[in-house]
């Protein structure tokens, strides 16, 4: 009996996030843009988006970057938004290519059936040590970007809530308006 009931609550959990979505996605999107905004929480999860990109765990990104990100409690928009940065071809095509490199001394200039389909095990290892080897250097580049970019929106939003350039009720002009005059 207790089982169905757990059951029956996680359900009523699950459809209330589905209903939110189908209903008032913008609602959700604000929600969830506005949980842990901080631009170092914001850098922190694209940068673990995009890392987690860059790995060779072929249909599984979303639901890691998911999982990760609630686990650390980052923002998950921010990190699923970041991993998609690391779909397929480029990402892994650099990473194979840096993985060749590493083991071969050289880059991997032959795309063919042997190179793809029968070497698909030491293609899946290149991949592996290229993303440990691109992975953090792409996980900085994104996540110190999301940085400054969202510390330059929180000082500008900063500057408007004290009255600095931009704050008021100006038009596109710079003129101030009144309601219902242009």
């Amino acid at each position: 009996m207790d089982g169905t009931r757990g059951t029956r609550l996680k359900l009523t959990m699950t459809s209330r996030a589905y209903r939110l979505l189908l209903l008032h996605p913008v609602r959700l999107v604000r929600r969830l843009l506005a949980e842990h905004a901080t631009p170092r929480s914001l850098a922190a999860a694209a940068a673990l988006g995009m890392f987690v990109g860059a790995l060779p765990v072929i249909g599984l990104h979303t639901l890691l970057v998911y999982a990760l990100a609630r686990r650390l409690r980052l923002n998950r928009l921010m990190a699923l938004g970041a991993n998609q940065l690391g779909m397929p071809p480029f990402v892994p095509a650099l990473c194979i290519e840096t993985g060749y490199y590493l083991r071969h001394g050289e880059f991997l200039t032959e795309i063919s059936m042997r190179t793809l389909g029968r070497e698909a095990l030491d293609r899946f290892w290149e991949w592996l040590i290229g993303a440990f080897t691109l992975g953090p250097v792409l996980a900085l580049t994104v996540g110190g970007a999301i940085w400054m970019l969202a510390a330059l929106v929180q000082r500008r939003g900063a500057g408007d809530a004290d009255g600095g350039p931009g704050a008021g009720a100006e038009g596109e002009s710079g003129k101030a308006t009144t309601a219902g005059q242009p």
